[in-house]
C-alpha cells in the first residue's frame, strides 16, 4: 500500500465527514485507525516532515470558494454545468498593514487580492534595518488591522558574507518580535498575521547554487512562528513561496492570505507546481540507505564535547567502531574549558576505556565554536583529515514571548546557529574531501515550544543549513532531539517526577532509543527529522484533541498522517472537512517533495505501481 494510512478506513472516515457513511463502517474504521496509529506512534523514534500536495481554489470575493470546492468534491455530478455559480453575496473589506519585501511579492499580492476585499491599506517599504521598535509598535497599534502581512523575511542579505547574513537575520527578527509582543499584549490590534519567506525550504541544487547562503537567512522565522502561535491568540499563517513564482500563480499566494477558512491551519509552500502543506511522517518509508559506517581513519570533532550529549555521541561512535572493526580515527571533544563536570565524568571515563581498548585516540580539547577565529583555527589545523563533525553545543535562554529580548537571541544564536555557520564556512575555505558526516544537533522545539522562541529560531536555522549543504552535495543532517531521559538533568529526577514526565505526550527517551532514532535518520538521507518518542494516548488526548481554533487545527493537520483525528462536525469548517476527506488522495509518500527529491527512483516505482 502506497499510503501511510490504510485507504479503506481513510475513505470511510472521509465519507463520515461528508455525512453519508454507514455508522457501523465508521466505528470499525475508527477502531482500525486507532490500532494502527497507536502501534506506529508508540514504536517509532524518528519523524521527518514532508510536503504534500493539497490543491485549493482561488479565493472568491465573498470567501465562499472552499464551500463550493467541497460541494464539488462531495457530489461532482451536481456541479457539471455553469459551475461555480455566480456568487452575489456581500463582500467585506479588510484593512491591511504590510511590511513589504523589496522584490515585489507584496505589490502583486495586493494587486491580485480577491476583488473588493481591500479596505485601508498601509504599505511600509523600508528595509528591516531602518525600522525602529517604536515605529513598528506605532504602526501595529494605530489601527485594528484585519491582516498584517510580514514579508521582510523574503529579502536576503545584500551579500553572502557571514557578518552580513547575521545582521540581516537579526534586523528581521527584531521587527517580527516587536509585532509578536504587540499582539501578545493586545490581540485586538490584528485578526490574522501572515509571515512570508521565499525558498527557505527549497532543496533543489540550482536555487542554492544561484542564491548561496543568503537563501536560508530567514529560516529562523519558521521556528519563531511555531512558538508564537502557542503563546498568543492571533492566528499565524506561515508561507514559503518560490522565488521564481510566476505572476499568474501569485493569485494562489493571495488566496492563502485572504482565505479565512484555512488560515493558520498549515505551514504552506506556494510553488509554480502547486500548493503544498507540511506533515509529520514516520521514517520507515524513507529509510532506503545503508546503515551508518564510522570513518576508517582521520579526525572527528565534537563541539559541546564536555557535555552529556557530546560524550554520548562519543560512546556511540566507539561502539560502532568496535562493531565494525578496523577503525583508527581519533576524536576531539571540543569546548571552551575542556573540563568534564562530575555529572558527566562516569560516561567520559567509559569513553576513555573503550577508546584505549580499540586503539582510538580521544581528547578533551579547547575550542570555542562560538568564535569564528577559534573554529577557523581548528578546521585549518586538521585539514584535510577531518572525517566527521558533530555540533552539539548550545545554551538555553528561555522566556515567554513578552520577556524575550534581542540579547537572549544573541546568547542562544552564538554557540549554536552562528557556530554552525562558522563551521560550514571554515569547511568551505579549507577543503576536507573525505568528510563523511556533519551533524548539527537541532531540537523538536523547532515545531513549537512555549517559552523557546529564540531557541527554536536558532535550531530552525541549523535545519536550513543542512538543506543548503545537501543541495550542494555536502554531508549534513540535523537530528531534532526530543528530551533525553538518561543524561543531564532528567537522569537526576526523583521517581515521582520521572513517572509524571513519562505520561506526557513527549516523554523522555532512553539513550538506546535516541541512538536508534538517529540511525533511522541517517538511513533516510533526509536533511532533518525529529528524533523523539511519543506517548500515543497522551498525543490523542492533548495534542490533537481540539479543533476549535486555528492553532488546534494546525496541530491536528501536522499530525494527520501519524495519528489522524476522528471525524468532527462537517458543518463547522469547510476546509477541515475538505482536507479530511481528501487525505487518502493527498497523503501518499511518493507524492512528498522530500521523498521525491531524496528517493526519486523509489517514488517513480511506487507511482507507476499505483497507476
Amino acid at each position: 500500500m502506497a499510503m501511510f494510512l490504510d485507504a479503506r478506513f481513510s475513505e470511510a472516515l472521509g465519507s463520515a465527514m461528508l455525512g453519508k457513511a454507514n455508522p457501523a463502517e465508521v466505528k470499525e474504521a475508527i477502531a482500525a485507525m486507532e490500532a494502527q496509529t497507536t502501534a506506529t506512534v508508540g514504536s517509532e523514534m524518528c519523524w521527518p516532515v514532508d510536503w504534500f500536495p493539497e490543491h485549493l481554489p482561488i479565493e472568491s470575493a465573498t470567501g465562499n470558494s472552499v464551500w463550493l470546492h467541497l460541494q464539488h468534491h462531495a457530489d461532482p455530478h451536481s456541479c457539471i454545468s455553469q459551475w461555480p455559480p455566480v456568487d452575489r453575496g456581500p463582500v467585506t473589506k479588510e484593512d491591511v498593514l504590510v511590511f513589504a519585501d523589496s522584490f515585489g511579492f507584496c505589490k502583486e499580492i495586493l494587486e491580485q487580492a480577491p476583488p473588493g476585499r481591500l479596505g485601508l491599506t498601509n504599505v511600509q517599504t523600508k528595509a528591516a534595518s531602518a525600522q525602529s521598535e517604536k515605529d513598528v509598535r506605532n504602526l501595529v497599534k494605530m489601527h485594528p488591522w484585519d491582516v498584517i502581512i510580514f514579508a521582510l523575511g523574503v529579502d536576503p542579505p545584500e551579500k553572502n558574507d557571514i557578518d552580513e547574513i547575521h545582521r540581516q537575520q537579526i534586523a528581521v527578527i527584531k521587527v517580527l518580535l516587536t509585532i509578536f509582543k504587540c499582539l501578545a499584549d493586545d490581540a485586538s490590534r490584528c485578526k490574522r498575521l501572515v509571515v512570508l519567506t521565499s525558498d527557505c525550504f527549497a532543496e533543489e541544487t540550482e536555487i542554492h547554487e544561484e542564491m548561496g547562503l543568503g537563501l536560508i537567512t530567514h529560516c529562523t522565522l519558521f521556528g519563531m512562528c511555531n512558538c508564537a502561535r502557542l503563546e498568543m491568540p492571533v492566528p499565524i499563517q506561515y508561507i514559503d513561496a518560490e522565488w521564481a513564482l510566476r505572476t499568474e500563480n501569485i493569485k494562489y499566494l493571495a488566496s492563502e492570505i485572504f482565505r479565512h477558512s484555512s488560515f493558520g491551519h498549515n505551514t504552506v509552500r506556494i510553488l509554480n507546481r502547486g500548493r503544498y502543506v507540511l506533515r509529520q511522517v514516520p521514517s520507515k518509508p524513507y529509510e532506503n540507505l545503508p546503515d551508518f559506517q564510522v570513518p576508517d581513519d582521520g579526525v572527528i570533532g565534537i563541539s559541546g564535547g564536555n557535555g552529556a550529549l557530546g560524550i554520548v555521541m562519543g560512546q556511540f561512535l566507539l561502539a560502532k567502531a568496535k562493531e565494525q572493526g578496523g577503525k583508527r580515527f581519533s576524536m576531539k571533544f571540543l569546548s571552551r574549558s575542556a573540563r568534564v563536570t562530575d555529572d558527566n565524568l562516569a560516561n567520559w571515563e567509559d569513553v576513555q576505556r573503550l577508546a584505549a581498548e580499540l586503539g582510538i585516540g580521544v581528547e578533551q580539547a579547547k575550542c570555542d565554536c562560538g568564535s569564528r577565529e577559534s573554529v577557523d583555527a581548528f578546521v585549518k589545523e586538521h585539514t584535510p583529515n577531518l572525517r566527521g563533525f558533530i555540533h552539539s553545543a548550545g545554551v538555553l535562554r528561555d522566556g515567554m514571548l513578552m520577556n524575550l529580548t534581542m540579547e537572549s537571541y544573541d546568547e542562544v544564536f552564538q554557540p549554536k546557529s552562528r557556530a554552525a555557520l562558522f563551521l560550514h564556512n571554515a569547511l568551505e575555505e579549507n577543503k576536507n574531501p573525505w568528510l563523511e558526516f556533519f551533524w548539527l544537533f537541532s531540537s523538536i522545539a523547532v515545531y513549537g515550544s512555549m517559552g523557546q522562541g529564540n531557541y527554536s529560531a536558532s535550531n530552525a536555522y541549523l535545519d536550513g543549513l543542512c538543506r543548503h549543504r545537501k543541495a550542494l552535495g555536502l554531508p549534513a543532517q540535523a537530528p531534532q532531539w526530543g528530551p533525553w531521559g538518561e543524561v543531564g538533568m532528567a537522569s537526576r529526577l526523583d521517581p515521582v517526577m520521572k513517572a509524571r514526565m513519562a505520561a506526557q505526550a513527549i516523554p523522555p527517551f532512553s539513550s538506546a532509543d535516541g541512538l536508534r532514532g538517529l540511525e533511522c535518520l541517517l538511513r533516510s538521507g533526509m536533511p532533518q527529522a525529529q528524533v523523539t518518542q511519543f506517548n500515543p494516548a497522551a498525543v490523542a488526548q492533548t495534542l490533537i484533541a481540539g479543533d476549535r481554533t486555528p492553532t488546534e487545527c494546525y496541530v491536528q493537520n501536522f499530525w494527520a498522517i501519524c495519528q489522524p483525528s476522528r471525524p468532527g462536525d462537517p458543518n463547522k469548517n469547510p476546509y477541515s472537512t475538505l482536507s479530511y476527506t481528501k487525505r487518502a488522495q493527498n497523503l501518499q509518500y511518493q507524492k512528498g517533495l522530500g521523498f521525491i527529491y531524496y528517493h526519486g527512483d523509489v517514488a517513480e516505482y511506487l507511482q507507476e505501481e499505483e497507476e
